[in-house]
């Protein structure tokens, strides 16, 4: 009876890791839109939960009916089975435009998770996706993610990071494009300090702001010709500065988010 038994536990087991490795992607996509109520989405998957790919999908709300907006090319993965037997999440996500180096992720018990240094660039046409106002100023140009290494814990996060929004245009103006901006941070969450800063183009664009506990987002800036601007170019310009925010003056417009 005993040897029987033996037989069957290791004929379970044998089930249990073919299932494992067998395991199709679109359970990471399951857990992909559960983690994100939906307003992230890999589509078209295919593989296994271990080596996967899949087009990510960025929805402006949880409904069918939302906006939504893909990344160009297909993400893969790489999950590894054998860490995870030991509780820890080994991972590795690789993109051939978004990503500069593919992204590894390590999720240990007890410990800081931990996301290795790269670069994220993604057209910033894909921010239609997450609605309001972005599905009216309908931007253009490349958005840049960059960080070194970052460890995230139950809230908090550190770690250096900034961004980047290069060839900025949108369709609220036939200025294109308008300028190059700069997103500097303490690399601090929460206690997050925020510095804008405007690098080139006829649109300046500056401000400084904090994200507190919780994720209380409060920002104060300026939305305004560069000084000497041809006075035809201020003009084109008017519409998306009057979009940014309410008016200061003529030409200037205050912008202001979170309270």
């Amino acid at each position: 009876m005993w040897r029987a038994l033996g037989f069957l536990l290791i004929a379970l087991v044998a089930i249990v890791f073919t299932v494992a490795a067998l395991a199709p992607a679109q359970w990471a996509a399951g857990a992909v839109r559960s983690a994100t109520g939906n307003r992230v989405d890999l589509a078209e998957t295919s593989g296994s939960l271990w080596n996967g790919q899949a087009t990510v999908v960025l929805a402006s709300g949880p409904e069918a009916s939302s906006v939504r907006a893909s990344l160009p090319e297909r993400l893969s993965w790489t999950l590894s089975p054998g860490s995870l037997l030991l509780g820890t999440v080994d991972l590795r996500l690789a993109h051939p435009s978004a990503l500069s180096q593919p992204l590894d992720i390590r999720v240990s018990p007890g410990s800081p998770a931990v996301l290795g240094a790269t670069t994220l660039r993604l057209p910033a046409s894909l921010l239609i996706g997450l609605g309001a106002p972005w599905n009216t100023v309908k931007p253009g140009g490349l958005l840049t993610i960059t960080w070194d290494r970052l460890q995230l814990s139950a809230g908090r996060m550190q770690g250096s990071l900034g961004a980047e929004w290069q060839f900025a245009s949108s369709s609220l103006t036939p200025v294109s494009p308008f300028g190059h901006y700069r997103l500097v941070t303490n690399g601090l969450y929460p206690g997050t300090t925020l510095q804008l800063q405007t690098i080139s183009g006829p649109l300046e664009l500056t401000g400084n702001g904090t994200i507190a506990e919780g994720g209380r987002l409060r920002f104060e800036g300026l939305a305004r010709p560069v000084p000497g601007t041809d006075d035809s170019i201020k003009t084109q310009l008017t519409g998306l500065i009057s979009l940014l925010g309410p008016r200061r003056d003529s030409e200037t417009a205050t912008l202001k988010f979170g309270s």
